[in-house]
């Protein structure tokens, strides 16, 4: 009588199988337990490709990206920082500048002020010199632009002559005798006048 012992070959098929449904390997054909183990291990290097790549891809190019991105960022602090400094700049040159034409315009009128004060200085000089020795003045008004002229004078004769100096003044136009009259001053009669005329502005 002959025995056969399938318990041992039963057994690793069973395992095999059951090692190739968790792997989903199709059971159709016979396959042995070495071949599922094979198979298994090919797939699960599939399975392993992809992220090792991704590992390796990493490891080569982040560092790199890494890198690049605190060059970048350094190179923005360092714009950020030069902005900064700029702006401050254009605002010390702007006052600088608001300071400079506020400067410009009291020093104008300060030399406006000087002309007219030379020009006014110019005319009382020319009165001086130009009045007849028979007539005084008893008001000078040097308003801008125009002169007014109050006096007494012994006769018109003074008043003519003096009418007649201030006309050739190269610093008087329109010289006009506005009034003459007769003036008692301690039983002295006098001719009162007055003349206007424009004061001539200097070329600016």
């Amino acid at each position: 009588m002959i025995k056969i012992n399938l318990a041992n070959g039963t057994g690793s098929g069973v395992a095999g199988a059951s090692l190739g449904a968790s792997l989903g390997i199709s059971s159709d054909s016979f396959m042995g337990a070495d071949e599922i183990r094979k198979e298994a291990l090919k797939r699960l290097v599939l399975l392993l490709v992809g992220p090792l790549a991704l590992y390796i891809y990493e490891s080569q190019n982040v560092p790199t990206k890494v890198a690049e991105l605190n060059s970048k960022n350094q190179i923005l602090a360092e714009l950020q920082s030069y902005n900064a400094k700029a702006a401050d700049s254009v605002a010390e040159i702007k006052k600088f500048k608001e300071d400079e034409a506020l400067m410009e315009a009291r020093i104008s009128a300060l030399e406006k002020i000087s002309k007219d004060r030379q020009r006014e200085i110019r005319v009382l000089d020319l009165l001086q010199t130009v009045i007849p020795e028979k007539a005084w003045l008893t008001r000078v008004q040097i308003n801008p632009g125009r002169v007014n002229i109050q006096g007494l004078a012994l006769s018109d004769f003074e008043v003519s002559q003096f009418l007649e100096a201030l006309t050739k003044s190269v610093f008087l136009m329109d010289v006009n005798l506005v009034s003459s009259s007769e003036s008692v001053q301690d039983g002295v009669s006098l001719k009162k006048f007055e003349i206007s005329c424009l004061l001539e502005r200097p070329n600016e």
